[in-house]
């Protein structure tokens, strides 16, 4: 064989291998499904309380699907979404449940957040409802419990994946 088909045997055969090693690297489905375990204790600052709670969030299809369960919470007013890492306090950016001014008060509860009805976000500067998703996919994001004594948060909890 000439210098010149060793080359390009050598050349394809290189190609194939590295082809076939990209296959090894799937790309990694971003995360749907989130928990976040609420207490005094992940406030910042802490907040001394026997409440608890959990939070589960679920995106589908331009959707956030949610459940809040809280036990031994009194005068609960409203809980959110914020966005902010662990040990800082970020604006609010969804409403779960309550109003800012308190009625109806808000206990444990279930709903869906909609891109479209309440895709729109709160907080300075708003961000978009993917903005959100992307916040809870990297770790910027909590859930909080505010109550009449705890007008800033009672209880809260990092949103992670599952």
């Amino acid at each position: 064989m000439s210098l010149f088909g060793n080359l390009m045997v050598t050349s394809l055969a290189l190609a194939v291998g590295v082809l076939a090693c990209g296959d090894d690297n799937q790309p990694v489905d971003p995360a749907t499904s989130f928990t976040a375990t609420l207490s005094g204790g992940n406030e910042v600052p802490p907040v001394t309380t026997v409440a608890t709670g959990t939070a589960e969030f679920t995106i589908n299809d331009g959707q956030i699907e949610y459940a809040v369960d809280v036990t031994g919470i009194e005068n609960a007013l409203q809980a959110h979404i914020h966005t902010g890492r662990e040990g800082q306090n970020g604006p609010v950016r969804l409403n779960l449940c309550g109003t800012p001014d308190g009625a109806p008060p808000c206990t444990s509860g279930t709903g869906v957040l909609a891109t479209g009805t309440n895709g729109t976000t709160v907080g300075d500067p708003p961000i978009t409802f993917d903005e959100l998703v992307e916040a809870m996919r990297s770790d910027s994001a909590y859930a909080n419990v505010h109550t009449q004594q705890n007008q800033g948060g009672e209880i809260r909890g990092q949103i992670v994946p599952e």
